[in-house]
């Protein structure tokens, strides 16, 4: 007997009434000056990034498949015995050892959320324009690593899928088309994370960047994303507007303005309801990032006013902790 859908998060029923300021009238589509403009403010700040450490330390925590066979040396004081190859040292008639290298090669997929929910922003960068920077630091990094990188974008459906490629010029690609895709529609988790199983034959990186604000039940995307960390090496990037666990400040006179700009509808809360409100959203995100652990993923929480370098890079040296 299937088990009943859970209700809908906290967050999910609060965002339905905290929105980020009345929105301005539609606006045209970004033109392509413009989504390169953006792309060229990105690459610079995550080429700093990586100037700053993040490459090393990506290199560290994705160390690729195993190690391949290089050459053979002549046997040096201080070599490790166990690497001289018996066979070859008899043929030449001196002591050589095996030498290996890295088999540093591995496939990435960016599998980024542009669902409705993404466009949210407070005030300053949107959680989508947050998620579309930390994909492009996190390629540049793969591409240094001389990694293939691809990229899948989901909101209801799949809506961009890119095959992986290697170099910085693709991932900048990935940037562009990431950049030009309106948010919009319900998140479905579950069907991105069964959409990148089927296109990662191989053993590879899923790097999920998305809010984790799911309109289906649970029991229907965690089991999905368990299945998919069996067999990759699954990262969960959960992003988070800062005003979701900010409330109580939100007015410094005591009352909390929640407003539906989609309704046009408004509602007013007390400091003390807010205060409550904020306390259960943030016990909600240490449980969403307990919740993504337990599916045999790593995972980290980032706000959009965060600086996320040091966050990531903290996050890869746990990995390279456990290996």
């Amino acid at each position: 007997m299937p088990s009943a859908p859970r209700p809908s998060s906290r967050l999910s029923r609060v965002r339905e009434w905290i929105a980020p300021p009345a929105p301005p009238p539609a606006a045209e589509p970004p033109t392509l000056d413009d989504v390169r403009t953006q792309v060229r403010q990105i690459e610079i700040r995550a080429r700093r990034a990586l100037r700053d450490a993040l490459a090393g330390e990506y290199r560290t925590a994705f160390r690729g498949r195993g190690l391949e066979f290089a050459e053979l040396q002549p046997y040096n004081p201080g070599d490790d015995v166990r690497a001289i190859d018996w066979k070859a040292t008899a043929r030449l008639r001196t002591p050589v050892v095996r030498r290996y290298v890295e088999e540093r090669e591995q496939t990435i997929l960016l599998l980024v959320d542009v669902s409705g929910s993404m466009a949210y922003a407070a005030s300053g960068a949107s959680v989508r324009d947050r998620a579309v920077e930390i994909a492009g630091a996190l390629g540049l990094a793969a591409a240094s690593a001389n990694d293939l990188v691809g990229a899948a974008a989901f909101g209801t459906d799949v809506v961009l899928s890119v095959p992986p490629d290697k170099g910085s010029s693709h991932v900048l690609r990935i940037l562009r088309d990431l950049l030009r895709l309106p948010t919009g529609g319900r998140t479905e988790l579950a069907r991105a994370l069964r959409y990148a199983g089927r296109v990662m034959r191989k053993r590879g990186v899923v790097i999920v960047i998305s809010d984790f604000v799911a309109t289906h039940p649970d029991h229907l995307w965690e089991p999905a994303l368990a299945r998919l960390a069996r067999r990759h090496d699954v990262v969960a990037v959960c992003l988070r507007d800062r005003r979701e666990v900010a409330l109580a400040s939100a007015n410094a006179e005591g009352l909390v303005l929640w407003g539906g700009s989609e309704r046009g509808d408004t509602v007013l809360a007390d400091l003390e309801t807010a205060q409550r409100q904020e306390i259960a959203l943030r016990a909600e995100q240490h449980a969403m990032l307990q919740r993504l652990r337990h599916c045999g993923c790593d995972a980290v929480l980032i706000g959009t006013d965060d600086d996320w370098l040091p966050i990531l890079i903290g996050l890869f040296r746990q990995r390279r902790s456990r290996q």
